[in-house]
């Protein structure tokens, strides 16, 4: 899964790319088998496999879609699709000066 946040200080939307399975529980997990619950607030992520950073949507989605050499295994059209959308909503709230979050 991919998460997104503006750096504003640095002036970059920066994207982490995270390996996760379900385990036979049917718990999400990192590669390791250790439990996540990235909605609960408590941090509880894996580290990232891959971080982007870039000053617009359009630098990031080539960064990651077109030269990052494991898109292409990790990445349906769908979410490359979703990534893109929010990619633009990061980097209008980038340069307004205003809070982002990604849906």
């Amino acid at each position: 899964y991919f998460m997104m946040k503006l750096d504003q200080a640095k002036g970059v939307i920066r994207v982490t790319y995270h390996s996760c399975i379900k385990n036979d529980k049917g718990e999400i997990c990192d590669v390791h088998g250790k439990k996540i619950s990235c909605c609960e607030g408590n941090n509880n992520r894996p580290e990232p496999m891959a971080t982007f950073e870039a000053r617009t949507a359009k630098e990031l989605t080539v960064m990651v879609f077109e030269r990052w050499e494991h898109a292409k295994d990790l990445v349906s059209v769908g979410h490359a699709a979703y990534i893109g959308r929010e990619a633009q909503k990061a980097e209008e709230c980038l340069f307004a000066g205003r809070f982002y979050q990604q849906d």
